[in-house]
């Protein structure tokens, strides 16, 4: 199963990291996972969110934040529109559903009706 981001929102902070006292280069991104298989896409409802500073390249997690990185994140967090759950199945999935459907079929028309067939 292959896993996918869906980048919901990505903006730069100007806060002083927690970390190394940067005020330029931490960014706040926003994602939705998106799972792919062969038989199905599906997405999830739930949001990721992260604050990564390109500085130092640690992730600040929310133990550490500031207060004005609080502010900052609970503004952005309003401002997305999350995509709802959801699944989807490919052709592939179409395909066998539908081949199942036209083996039971035969079946039951072998058994139960075999002049239809051409067998009696």
């Amino acid at each position: 199963m292959k896993t996918e981001y869906i980048v919901l929102k990505e903006t730069t902070l100007t806060n002083n990291c927690p970390e190394c006292y940067s005020n330029d280069g931490m960014l706040l991104s926003f994602k939705q996972e998106k799972r792919k298989s062969k038989l199905m896409v599906r997405t999830k409802s739930n949001v990721i969110e992260s604050i990564v500073c390109g500085k130092c390249e640690s992730k600040i997690f929310p133990g550490i934040w500031t207060p004005d990185i609080e502010r900052v994140y609970d503004y952005h967090r309003k401002t997305i529109t999350p995509k709802s759950g959801s699944m989807q199945f490919t052709g592939l999935s179409y395909a066998l559903i539908l081949l199942t459907l036209l083996i039971i079929t035969g079946g039951y028309l072998y058994l139960k009706h075999p002049e239809i067939i051409g067998l009696g």
